[in-house]
């Protein structure tokens, strides 16, 4: 018993204690952005938490499949809300460059996001989305 709750306690430290980098502070704020304008029906938070040149990735019955992040964009309207929930497992920077691993619970769904990173003279901006999904009971 003993052992466990001294592991979750080291748990619980590492993870506030990657947050307290201000990178993975903008980082999160550009993630949050990101379930925000997918949850919340706000498009224009997607188009600024997303390079031009996004690229979208999956596999579905066992083939790649890739897609512009404008195309993901319009999929969002605006004010239309749809209760999605995300959230971020890890941050992981070097330099000017991280990768993001994120859930996002929509209905019966959950996503796994693998998302990367650049810092630009604009800020940090996701580049590239991979993901899977499974079904929740």
């Amino acid at each position: 018993m003993l052992n466990k709750v001294i592991l979750s306690i080291t748990l619980l430290l590492v993870s506030v204690s990657s947050f307290a980098n201000p990178e993975h502070q903008k980082i999160a704020g550009v993630i949050q952005k990101y379930f925000d304008g997918s949850s919340k029906g706000k498009p224009h938070l997607l188009s600024e938490a997303f390079t031009d040149s996004l690229e979208l990735q999956h596999v579905k019955e066992g083939k790649l499949v890739r897609w512009q992040g404008a195309d993901y964009i319009s999929r969002f309207k605006p004010g239309k809300t749809n209760g999605r929930i995300g959230n971020i497992v890890s941050i992981d920077v070097t330099g000017n460059a991280a990768v993001v691993k994120a859930t996002i619970k929509a209905g019966k769904t959950l996503f796994t996001d693998y998302l990367l990173l650049l810092k630009l003279e604009a800020g940090w901006k996701i580049t590239n989305k991979t993901f899977t999904k499974q079904k929740l009971n």
